[in-house]
């Protein structure tokens, strides 16, 4: 009798076959960070589908990202073990992550547009190493053209920094 080969998704922790797969952890944690928004998001009003509160939009999101986090767990079967992927760009990725941490804080001390123009000329052109003028071109259109549409056009309040900037 013929043996049927097991389908991607069998055996996730079977030894000889790998271990646990980047997939299914991949889906697992997109599935407990839209369990996370959700269960933050109770405490936003969720309104009607004809009059929706603040807490209807982030709740779709939730439900998208665990329907999304939830196929990937189930069907990703097929990529590489866990314990075999080599992390050639950890040092990249903590970089970018300490560069996200500053402009976080950097926003209320100096302003949303400096903040924004500082990041892109440090992302563009050291972590990425694109040419200078380039980088200032794009670091400055890109930080006065996206607090035009977000403060001016759609009001929505940015911090100015000490220097009304």
């Amino acid at each position: 009798m013929a043996e049927i080969p097991a389908g991607p998704a069998q055996d996730t922790q079977d030894p000889e076959k790998g271990g646990l797969k980047s997939d299914r952890v991949s889906g697992l944690v997109l599935l407990a960070l839209a369990g996370l928004i959700a269960w933050l998001n109770r405490e936003f009003p969720l309104g009607t589908l004809a009059d929706p509160g603040p807490g209807y939009v982030p709740l779709l999101l939730a439900v998208g990202l665990g329907v999304i986090g939830l196929l990937v767990a189930l069907l990703g079967g097929r990529s590489e073990a866990l314990r075999d992927i080599r992390w050639t760009e950890a040092r990249r990725a903590a970089v970018i992550l300490v560069a996200c941490v500053a402009l976080t804080f950097a926003l209320e001390r100096i302003g949303y547009r400096l903040s924004v123009f500082a990041f892109l000329v440090f992302f563009l052109g050291v972590v990425e190493r694109k040419k200078p003028l380039a980088v200032v071109l794009v670091a400055t259109g890109f930080s006065l053209a996206s607090f035009h549409v977000v403060a001016i056009l759609l009001g929505v309040p940015l911090p100015r920094g000490p220097w009304g900037f």
